[in-house]
């Protein structure tokens, strides 16, 4: 279900725009209707809806007024702009403001019914991400369970009370973008001096420690957990681009991910 509000300050276009819409095509619901940019804004604070239909010019506030308020308020909604003023200047501004279409009255059905089709595929579009989102979070959240994390003290052989911190905070934060700048900030140390520390210290610099731990997890997440698809295994360890986590991952095992999960399955297969 999407929710619309249908703001302008003729009856009887406000009229006309609801017996046009497909409300049953696009399960829409229609949760208030406005007469002015004031009420319209007032309307849209209420009821928060995923579509705005609005003219420009209005009384009290004008429609480019009442855009840059709900871009603030709803900054994803989409707002489609029906008007009678076959305005240059105002298409610019409308545009700049991020409106999904300016329509032109008297909206015809057709116009109307393509206009609200393509909001609805970005609105679709924008759910099914962050669902996406919210699941890949709570994945992240389960597995980290599954696999706690090592404190200070599980790392016995590093002397240094600063590279044993470092290791603590990288094992925390390896599932999320990390870089060396921000250790140093964490750690308040140079960057050149914590690197050859580190290497030191480790046996081996920040970088590879990140990616060989990230790595491990890969491994163990592709072949315990098959449900995950590669893209989501990838911003599970840390990279935000599944396209250059495939890349690291090919020049690291000389195979894919997809190959590495199937070759494991199917030795596993013959071992048994």
């Amino acid at each position: 279900m999407f929710d619309v509000a249908i703001i302008d300050d003729e009856k009887w276009i406000r009229e006309l725009i609801r017996k046009l819409l497909p409300l049953e095509r696009y399960s829409l619901q229609v949760t208030g209707e406005a007469e002015d940019g004031r009420e319209g804004l007032d309307l849209v604070k209420r009821t928060r809806p995923d579509i705005i239909l609005t003219d420009i010019r209005m009384p009290v506030l004008s429609g480019l007024e009442l855009i840059e308020n709900i871009r603030i308020l709803l900054p994803k909604a989409e707002i489609i702009i029906i008007s009678g003023f076959d305005n240059f200047e105002y298409a610019q501004k409308a545009i700049k403001s991020g409106v999904s279409d300016f329509l032109l009255k008297p909206v015809e059905k057709e116009e109307l019914e393509k206009a609200i089709g393509k909001a609805i595929e970005r609105l679709r579009k924008r759910r099914m991400e962050q669902e996406g989102t919210a699941v890949l979070e709570r994945q992240v959240k389960r597995l980290t369970t599954e696999y706690p994390m090592p404190s200070e003290e599980e790392f016995p052989l590093i002397e240094n009370e600063k590279i044993r911190a470092a290791l603590k905070y990288i094992h925390e934060n390896f599932s999320r973008p990390l870089s060396l700048n921000e250790m140093c900030d964490v750690l308040v140390l140079n960057v050149s001096y914590f690197s050859e520390l580190f290497k030191k210290e480790v046996g081996k610099g920040f970088n590879r420690y990140l990616n060989e731990l990230r790595f491990a997890k890969a491994e163990d997440l592709l072949l315990n957990h098959r449900e995950l698809a590669i893209g989501d295994i990838a911003r599970i360890i840390g990279f935000q681009d599944a396209n250059y986590f495939s890349r690291i991952f090919r020049k690291t095992y000389k195979c894919t991910a997809q190959e590495f999960r199937k070759g494991q399955a199917a030795a596993k297969k013959e071992r048994s």
